[in-house]
């Protein structure tokens, strides 16, 4: 039986006759939920990933995105991650390897196209 069920008794009949109810509006939560984490409040001391797809010019758009972020917040560490782990900037081929150093390395990713 689930939470969204209750056993009544009936009330009519026989004593101890038992109707089960299930109501209709009860919610179902799927048992695989992808849980992402709560939204920043601000970049102070955080760990900003640029994520650069290899189009021509959107790691000079991220250079420059680099360069006004550590400009207003000093203490961000930002990582040009086509840098340090090129693999991250095929979208096609992205290893599930390359994935989490994503997610371990970065706190937020800016993602940019070029062209």
């Amino acid at each position: 039986m689930t939470e969204n069920n209750s056993i009544i008794e009936q009330t009519s009949g026989r004593k101890g006759n038992m109707i089960e109810v299930y109501d209709p509006t009860g919610m179902v939560i799927p048992e695989n939920v992808i849980r992402f984490p709560p939204r920043i409040t601000t970049f102070r001391g955080k760990r900003i990933g640029l994520l650069w797809n290899s189009k021509p010019n959107g790691n000079h758009y991220l250079n420059k995105v680099a360069e006004l972020l550590l400009q207003r917040f000093p203490d961000v560490i930002i990582t040009k991650l086509w840098e340090v782990k090129p693999e991250t900037a095929n979208p096609d081929k992205k290893s599930d390897s390359a994935l989490d150093f994503i997610a371990q390395n970065a706190d937020v990713v800016i993602a940019a196209q070029g062209d």
